[in-house]
């Protein structure tokens, strides 16, 4: 799910390319071409369009040699990869999705999959159809890839969010590594001892998964309500967004934000400006490879009830407009059966979504990193998000970042943020 780490990636995509693909290649279009879903030709080969978010080349490259998985699995299927970056992809995916344009295979994220299930294809009969058991599954990331009752897309990923640690300035300051279990006194007190010569102990910023996830366990605040309402003005919130905000503003344990940048948080932590940052197992091998210095796992800090974090993944599904939806299933049953997810677990792409996998993503992960995400697992929820969760996100970076430099109150932020967000 998520981003893919910026810098780094060419060694990744390389041995994507070597153990998925066999040496196949597939087409691939532009960001932002606009194309029919697929096309067929004369001889019955069906092309088929692939949208994804993708970061640059090497990511495009690395997602390329997944799409040419299913054209060694089914050689009557090729399939044209298209790509945006995150930032951009929902936003133009769901105006194709609008217009009727849309890519026959979708990308989709569990916390957007609400606001764009009006342009998909419910998945339900096609794996009745081809006999599909969604057992090995995750089931909580299916039920992320879910609305309605109706199945909108088959998972390749998921991931309980965690802290990611600088070993080095630990060692360096002193400070005991943090424990599964450890906990936000624990926390705090280590912010404070790492934030010394220029450097700090922790970097915050209002990105949505990541931020909630330590209000979670802070003050037990949900940005959703039971019904599925957006409540980021309850008391609770307002608290824990306010105490996130100050380890920036005012605690000074954390950098000041210069913007609205969604790369800050990864670049102040791989430039060894901040000890510790959140972050999903989707990306943590990648920042294994990319630091130069040791990473380290733990768990979201325990606040007074204890444990907690949230769960997030992604995965891919269908569009109406798709005039091969048969061959789009397969497609994507191919991209997320265990052979490819437990290639993608190997190499650190992907914590696989599918449960005989799993274990693959452990063979380069970090000392301790099962004992970390097991715990994680444990006291995780699925991530609950509004329909036009795409938008409350771009709203909270947008009136969130002066919070983190003392220039506005988190009741002001959550107000604006709560009254401007679409119904």
């Amino acid at each position: 799910m998520g981003r893919w780490m910026r810098g780094g990636r060419r060694s990744l995509a390389a041995a994507v390319a070597v153990v998925i693909a066999g040496g196949l290649t597939a087409g691939c279009g532009g960001d932002g071409q606009e194309s029919s879903g697929g096309s067929k030709a004369g001889d019955g080969t069906v092309t088929l369009t692939w949208s994804m978010w993708a970061s640059g080349t090497e990511d495009r490259d690395a997602w390329q040699n997944v799409a040419a998985a299913v054209t060694k699995k089914y050689p009557n299927i090729k399939v044209t990869l298209e790509t945006s970056p995150f930032e951009d992809y929902f936003t133009k995916l769901g105006t194709r999705l609008a217009g009727g344009s849309a890519p026959c295979v979708v990308s989709m994220q569990s916390l957007r999959t609400g606001g764009y299930v009006s342009g998909m294809r419910p998945l339900d009969d096609l794996i009745k159809k081809n006999g599909l058991d969604t057992g090995d599954f995750d089931s909580s990331i299916m039920a992320g890839l879910a609305s309605g009752g109706k199945q909108y897309a088959l998972p390749y990923d998921l991931g309980s969010l965690v802290i990611t640690y600088n070993k080095d300035m630990f060692e360096a300051a002193g400070v005991p590594a943090p424990k599964v279990g450890w906990s936000m006194a624990d926390f705090e007190s280590a912010a404070k001892k790492l934030t010394t010569g220029g450097k700090y102990g922790f970097v915050a910023y209002p990105t949505d998964l990541n931020m909630f996830s330590m209000i979670l366990s802070r003050t037990g605040a949900e940005p959703v309500d039971a019904s599925g309402k957006l409540d980021l003005t309850s008391g609770p919130m307002t608290t824990g967004f306010q105490w996130f905000a100050d380890l920036a503003a005012k605690a000074g344990v954390a950098p000041k934000v210069p913007g609205v940048d969604n790369d800050f948080p990864d670049t102040q932590f791989l430039n060894g400006n901040a000890a510790m940052w959140v972050n999903g197992p989707w990306a943590v091998l990648s920042l294994k490879q990319q630091a130069k210095f040791d990473v380290g796992l733990a768990t979201i800090p325990a606040g007074p009830d204890g444990p907690k974090t949230y769960s997030a993944g992604s995965g891919f599904g269908i569009s109406q407009s798709c005039p091969y939806p048969d061959e789009a299933f397969k497609a994507i049953s191919v991209m997320t059966s265990a052979d490819v997810l437990g290639q993608l677990g190997t190499l650190g792409r992907a914590y696989p979504a599918r449960k005989s996998v799993q274990g693959k993503w452990y063979e380069n992960a970090f000392e301790g990193a099962k004992d970390v995400i097991d715990a994680a697992n444990a006291s995780a929820k699925p991530f609950r998000a509004t329909a036009n969760w795409d938008q409350v996100s771009k709203l909270l970076a947008q009136y969130g970042v002066p919070a983190f430099n003392g220039q506005a109150t988190a009741a002001d932020v959550l107000k604006q943020v709560q009254q401007q967000a679409p119904a």
